[in-house]
């Protein structure tokens, strides 16, 4: 029985896998072309020797300005009300594919007042702040976030 257990496993992973890596930037209907611009972030060793986040001019040119993000809460705490949470282009149950391919990573968001948790899209904004040191904090976080009704 186990054996049976590890290969539906096995399968599942791998089919599951497929069709993430097989997901393009244009069958992601909350993709913007800011949310691209995350996505076409590197990594390259910096001064100190440790791997970090390098994003695109582009991107750079947008920090500390007021953005609007469209996206999916993926709470970090349980509760109902968040003002700390990751805003994804992917609902929950995918977020695991978040950062990988054409799918860019997760934004961290530090909203001014609580937002209730919606399983449903919404739209989030705030100031983008880049994290390029190489730490282990989030890479991408919008600073004094509220929802957009």
């Amino acid at each position: 029985m186990n054996t049976l257990k590890r290969i539906v496993s096995v399968t599942l992973f791998i089919l599951l896998s497929s069709a993430a890596k097989s997901q393009h930037v244009g069958d992601i209907p909350l993709m913007t072309k800011t949310w691209e611009l995350i996505g076409d972030r590197t990594y390259k060793l910096n001064s100190k020797k440790v791997w970090a986040a390098s994003f695109p001019a582009a991107l750079k040119a947008l920090e500390n300005k007021v953005l609007e993000f469209p996206g999916y809460i993926i709470p970090v705490k349980a509760g109902m009300n968040h003002s700390l949470f990751m805003l994804s282009v992917l609902p929950t149950d995918q977020c695991q594919f978040c950062g990988e391919g054409d799918i860019p990573a997760m934004i961290e968001v530090h909203s001014k007042k609580p937002i209730r948790y919606s399983d449903k899209p919404v739209k989030i904004k705030g100031k983008l702040v880049l994290n390029e040191t190489g730490d282990y904090r989030s890479e991408l976080f919008l600073m004094d976030a509220e929802l957009v009704k």
